[in-house]
């Protein structure tokens, strides 16, 4: 079951509210994916219920969703046993009518057993926008969810291959049988795409099918088809794209190696034709390798982490509108929170704290360091009001921080 209050959904198991993630797996807990299957082994779950994902999705919603295809025509793809139909044959040369006869154009297709892919729609329909950004926030990586409308009769989409970042495939409408035939690369980076050319074996080492209401997770590097069965098939694919111990420390060395010129002189001139020179090459690698261990310390570098997370979280401003014009109304007694599913960063400077979120920054003088460190830490909490905060500053003063938190859309109205 699942509730909405203002800017953040509630879900409950067995009585208990519980997280996005723990929803999508239930009944499997969440210790038990990250200690058994996250970026190792694929998961099937059946919660049997056809309509469980509904509250995100349905095919009524792809329907009304479908209708508006040609003001968003960018974002689709047509594919139908992995060849791609481009967008732009589906504009007519008529520039005044071509638009508007894509909605046709697409639907034609779908017809002849092509299946339609709504690209980021969680950008421009608001119950996975909310999901998304709720899920995002809480497992500190970027989601993206594209669906997958499949017409029904074995037809198959996209052709056997990986991604490079993980899957949860939720399906929404009909069922998909998916073949899975094991890992070509384990735990892909973005530069190591699939290699179509590799041969697949003659037959997949698992076969499923996902009914309605079913959760499949795949591994990063899984090579993976999915057909069609007797009826149409809808499914979202979260692609969650995690930050990895690989970009920390190449954003780190980038760091370092920008800072100090030392790194940036050239070897010596003619070393490919010098054995001494080759000699001298080596020692100071030696020494730049060990001047660039030294440089790396992993606090400053966790910390990095911290507010790169918090920059590829989406943005999160449900309701600011009405915030907005709802500051004048704010009270010492007025209850605020802060947004649920919005990731942040909060650090110390030299005159004071620095507050990241939305790719912003905002910053505050040292003597309110302690309010805005509890506003931050403590927001996500149980509702509170600006006469609660703990701190030395006075009314007035707690009243501008609050509002000023609102102004940025940290802080929304309880």
């Amino acid at each position: 079951m699942a509730t909405a209050t203002g800017e953040q959904a509630t879900r409950t198991r067995g009585g208990r509210l519980v997280s996005a993630l723990s929803w999508m797996l239930d009944p499997v807990e969440r210790e038990t994916f990250e200690g058994e299957f996250w970026e190792r082994r694929s998961l099937h779950v059946s919660h049997a219920d056809p309509h469980y994902f509904a509250e995100l999705l349905t095919l009524d919603d792809v329907d009304r969703l479908l209708a508006l295809v040609d003001a968003n025509l960018d974002t689709v793809r047509i594919i139908r046993d992995g060849q791609e139909t481009p967008v732009s044959a589906l504009v007519a040369s008529d520039a005044s009518t071509g638009r508007t006869a894509a909605v046709e154009a697409v639907y034609q297709h779908y017809r002849t057993g092509s299946t339609i892919v709504l690209n980021s729609l969680d950008r421009r329909w608001e119950p996975l926008g909310r999901f998304a950004a709720e899920l995002g926030a809480e497992i500190s990586a970027r989601p993206q969810m594209n669906v997958y409308l499949t017409p029904g009769g074995n037809e198959r989409g996209f052709a056997p291959h990986y991604d490079t970042h993980d899957v949860f495939i939720l399906q929404v409408h009909g069922s998909k049988r998916w073949s899975l035939y094991g890992s070509a690369q384990e735990l892909p980076l973005r530069s190591q795409p699939y290699d179509h050319s590799d041969p697949l074996p003659k037959e997949a080492e698992q076969e499923l099918d996902l009914m309605a209401g079913d959760l499949l997770y795949l591994p990063r590097g899984t090579v993976h088809a999915g057909t069609s069965m007797d009826s149409a098939s809808v499914h979202v694919t979260i692609g969650v794209h995690p930050l990895l111990w690989a970009s920390v420390l190449q954003d780190a060395v980038g760091r370092v190696l920008a800072d100090d010129v030392r790194f940036r002189t050239s070897l010596p001139l003619g070393f490919a034709k010098s054995g001494a020179l080759q000699r001298q090459t080596e020692d100071t690698l030696g020494e730049l390798v060990g001047l660039l261990a030294s440089r790396l310390a992993p606090a400053t570098m966790t910390a990095e982490a911290v507010k790169h997370a918090a920059a590829i979280g989406p943005t999160s401003l449900r309701h600011h509108l009405s915030d907005l014009e709802a500051l004048s109304s704010l009270r010492p007694t007025t209850l605020v929170r802060r947004r649920s599913d919005l990731g942040w960063a909060l650090s110390s400077t030299p005159d004071g704290v620095e507050l990241e979120f939305h790719n912003k920054k905002v910053r505050y003088p040292a003597h309110v360091t302690d309010e805005v460190r509890f506003v931050v830490e403590n927001g996500g909490g149980p509702a509170f009001s600006p006469q609660s905060i703990p701190g030395e500053l006075d009314g007035p003063g707690r009243l501008v921080l609050v509002e000023s938190l609102l102004r940025e859309g940290f802080l929304t109205f309880d």
